[in-house]
């Protein structure tokens, strides 16, 4: 039975919003006020729930057989053969490949590459997009020396050498501080790279700079009192999602090719689904946390957003494995290169919830159901599947994810909350209200959530929903700079994406697609765990029917 409502909470900007965070950061009022929020956001209810199982503090899946799907049966849902149509701009994106092949053949270098884009990004057009919140230019050039220079000699590092990439403020790059896109976290900057940051400039990857978030990454459409929104490349009125948006503005604007972001209830699908990109969370341990800002214990996954498959599956092989500096790791299996030259799922079985899959915009539900359909049409078996409990879940994400996040910054808050939005204060306000039971319950119900979904994966291979609940909101100058508290939108935004953390599942965003107002449309898989390479794989196949329209500002 399908049970997942939609949370009717009060939209606050402005003077109302200031009152409302004003009251709920004060205990007395908050105690007075909170009863009736909680009840309005599930959480009451959730309270009245019986878990019998035992409490999970993080995802554990090492011990998860990897098995093939078994009695897959095709659902009869007609099949919608569609072509993939070639836009006028079909090659707006230069794929890491092109890139390395033409630093080869000595048509660019890395440091003429570098030059355009330092020169390009202090336009005020791409500045007004707000991908970067901080760079070092010197460290830049240098590197981008080095690249040129060894391409000249004849020996690259290997074929992402001198590619750009922008890196999201969630992880320490050397000569930055780690803000979490805030001012006050971090300190005056680290000495050392985060293990996945270090692992992409090992492979010769250019750091064009940090990439703006929604501050301490709690919320999906990029607020931020210090530096801004980030503004979404095709339409610069809406948002580029978040928290990891300024990445998948960066990489959208063609500012760089990939973006390290991390994604705690869809941080990282919802930007790219928001920017027509395709963006990866892969399994939890699967790549290190290690160096990050940390605030999301049980929930982070590091993963790339990149315009192609061949770029997702690059940088998640340079990242993915064993750090001996991040235990959640050490428990996996070798991470596969995805097949790129697959075109074709035939043999695979695609499970999908109608209830679920269809609680969405109409136009995303439309452009969803024809990738579904293509993917029936290139060899995909359809089954229609059923995944209780989906509201016990999203409350325990919701539950978990605040909580932790107020746990890892609670002393860093009493000196610095005022220069947090209050948007994010007040949301911070009320993971107060959220106990140690409450959180083992949540504890409780992600076994119970990954238990139905050891089941499931039986009898798939993957779980298919649209990426958001909502196209790419506006942003409203009103709101800006102290936000706004919408969290009805945000549960929407977040419909689809919280299942793939709470359990620690990998999950991919794919393109669908846009709306006819020109704004991209993301498609979700999600898959057993370890299975990074089937999700590439099956965005692979998607190329040959994906339609690519430029986006309004690019290089």
């Amino acid at each position: 039975m399908y049970d997942l409502t939609s949370v009717k909470l009060p939209r606050l900007a402005g003077m109302p919003l200031r009152i409302m965070r004003w009251l709920l950061e004060q205990p007395t009022t908050r105690s007075l006020l909170a009863p009736e929020l909680l009840r309005s956001a599930g959480v009451v209810a959730y309270r009245q729930h019986t878990e019998t199982n035992e409490p999970m503090a993080e995802p554990i899946l090492h011990e998860w057989s990897a098995s093939p799907a078994l009695d897959a049966t095709a659902h009869d849902t007609p099949a919608t053969p569609m072509q993939r149509t070639e836009s006028a701009d079909s090659a707006l994106w230069q794929s890491s490949t092109q890139l390395h092949q033409a630093y080869l053949a000595g048509t660019t270098t890395p440091r003429a590459v570098v030059d355009k884009i330092i020169s390009q990004r202090k336009h005020p057009i791409f500045m007004h997009l707000n991908a970067y919140i901080a760079f070092d230019d010197e460290t830049l050039l240098l590197e981008a020396d080095m690249a040129t220079q060894r391409y000249a000699e004849g020996n690259p590092i290997g074929p992402f050498d001198g590619i750009p990439v922008s890196i999201k403020d969630e992880f320490g790059v050397a000569n930055y501080r780690t803000g979490g896109g805030t001012t006050f976290l971090g300190g005056s900057g680290t000495r050392h790279d985060a293990t996945a940051v270090a692992r992409l400039r090992a492979a010769g990857a250019l750091v064009i700079g940090k990439g703006q978030m929604h501050e301490i990454g709690l919320g999906v459409v990029g607020t931020n009192l210090a530096y801004g929104p980030a503004r979404n490349p095709y339409n610069p009125a809406h948002t580029a999602g978040g928290s990891s948006g300024g990445g998948a503005a960066a990489v959208a604007s063609c500012q760089a090719i990939m973006a390290l972001g991390a994604d705690g209830g869809g941080s990282i699908r919802v930007p790219a689904a928001y920017c027509g990109l395709i963006g990866l969370k892969p399994t939890y341990g699967r790549i290190s946390s290690h160096g990050g800002a940390g605030v999301v214990k049980s929930m982070s996954h590091p993963g790339p957003i990149a315009a192609y498959p061949i770029d997702v599956n690059a940088t998640y092989l340079l990242m993915a494995g064993r750090d001996d500096n991040d235990a959640r790791t050490h428990h996996q299996p070798s991470p596969i290169s995805a097949n790129l030259d697959v075109t074709h799922l035939r043999g695979k079985t695609i499970g999908y919830m109608p209830a679920w899959f269809e609680h969405a915009d109409r136009e995303i539900v439309a452009a969803c159901r024809s990738m579904l359909h293509y993917f029936q049409s290139a060899g995909a078996e359809l089954r229609e599947l059923s995944l209780p409990n989906l509201e016990a879940a999203r409350v325990a994400h919701t539950i978990i994810i605040t909580r932790e996040m107020l746990d890892a910054l609670v002393n860093d808050l009493r000196i610095h909350n005022y220069k947090l939005t209050n948007e994010t204060r007040l949301s911070l306000a009320l993971a107060r209200e959220f106990n140690d039971t409450d959180v083992r319950k949540a504890q409780q119900t992600r076994t119970t959530l990954i238990n139905h979904l050891k089941n499931l994966y039986t009898k798939v291979d993957f779980i298919a929903t649209p990426t958001t609940g909502l196209p790419a909101p506006m942003i409203a100058p009103t709101t800006l700079p102290h936000g706004l508290s919408d969290l009805s939108s945000t549960f929407e935004i977040m419909r689809f994406a919280f299942v793939a953390n709470l359990s620690g599942l990998p999950a991919i965003s794919i393109p669908a697609g846009y709306t006819k107002s020109g704004l991209p449309i993301g498609f979700q898989l999600m898959a057993r765990p370890w299975q990074e390479h089937e999700l590439i794989e099956a965005a692979q196949v998607a190329e040959q029917w994906r339609v690519t329209l430029p986006p309004t500002i690019h290089l």
